[in-house]
């Protein structure tokens, strides 16, 4: 049982925190920007991936990452790859674990099994409410990811709920059916509101929200929802962050053009890549 892995993110500055990207995706986003949607990258076992993994923090920090999220792509597409990661992660003696999906396959199971790990937050994209043009913009219907929130919910896991503003797709409209929706279930479900960029979409489908437009949909939820954030990239950017990528040798070319975008849009983004044959070369 292997997933491929492209890259691992590492925050260095000023708090420590991973990202294990697992490659793949169920959802075909037209304004998808993630480089893990493809089945590209190095696989790797769970085993494989936990020894990677910790030689890779080993590099960046000289010892262990205490937070980790688990992301993509998309985590949930092998539910038993995706627990026992978490429970290799827990023998790493990592505290704080995160699982980051689009709710698609987190069925009664998968969340009676997340609860039992002990997750310490899943983040569940909810792109739109309208099944009809969820279906147009990721290729499947939302039945099951609006049932994930339910579940999630209901077994008490600890989670918030994510959208994308996306002008004239996802409007204030939308953004208010899915925090009327959540408040059915709970008006104390955390939901947060970010900006579609189309500098980094693969399909440019719409423009960058204004402001304006952040705030009126931050309206919109906080008419249902008592915990609402409306999070514009350009606004919430801290330079004081600093991040190092182990990368997959085999895609540096991408990783190039990610970079270069990164840095004409963000005023000193930092960032520093690493590739993987210098960890792999660790074991020998």
């Amino acid at each position: 049982m292997q997933r491929k892995v492209p890259f691992i993110t590492f925050c260095v500055k000023p708090n420590k925190k991973a990202w294990i990207n697992l490659a793949g995706c169920n959802f075909d986003c037209k304004g998808c920007f993630a480089l893990a949607k493809d089945d590209v990258g190095k696989p790797f076992t769970v085993e494989a991936l936990l020894d990677f993994f910790t030689k890779s923090c080993m590099q960046v920090y000289g010892e262990m990452v205490y937070d980790v999220v688990i992301t993509g792509g998309e985590p949930t597409l092998n539910p038993a790859y995706l627990l026992d990661l978490i429970k290799g992660l827990r023998g790493l003696s990592i505290k704080n674990i995160a699982v980051s999906t689009n709710g698609y396959l987190l069925d009664e199971k998968l969340v009676k099994s997340l609860k039992t790990l002990q997750v310490s937050l899943v983040k569940l994209d909810i792109k739109m409410y309208d099944e009809k043009l969820h279906y147009w913009y990721t290729g499947k219907s939302n039945k099951s990811v609006l049932k994930a929130a339910k579940l999630l919910h209901d077994y008490d896991v600890n989670f918030y709920v994510r959208t994308i503003l996306m002008p004239g797709i996802v409007d204030v409209d939308e953004v208010d059916k899915i925090a009327r929706f959540l408040s059915s279930i709970s008006p104390e479900i955390p939901y947060r509101i970010y900006e579609f960029d189309p500098k980094h979409a693969r399909q440019p489908i719409t423009r960058k929200p204004s402001l304006k437009e952040m705030f009126e949909a931050f309206k919109a939820a906080k008419k249902y929802l008592k915990h609402v954030e409306s999070v514009p990239a350009a606004e919430t950017y801290d330079s004081s962050y600093e991040y190092v990528e182990v990368r997959d040798d085999a895609l540096q070319d991408q990783f190039n053009k990610i970079d270069e975008i990164s840095r004409l849009s963000i005023k000193d983004w930092k960032i520093r890549g690493i590739p993987f044959s210098k960890i792999l070369s660790l074991s020998k």
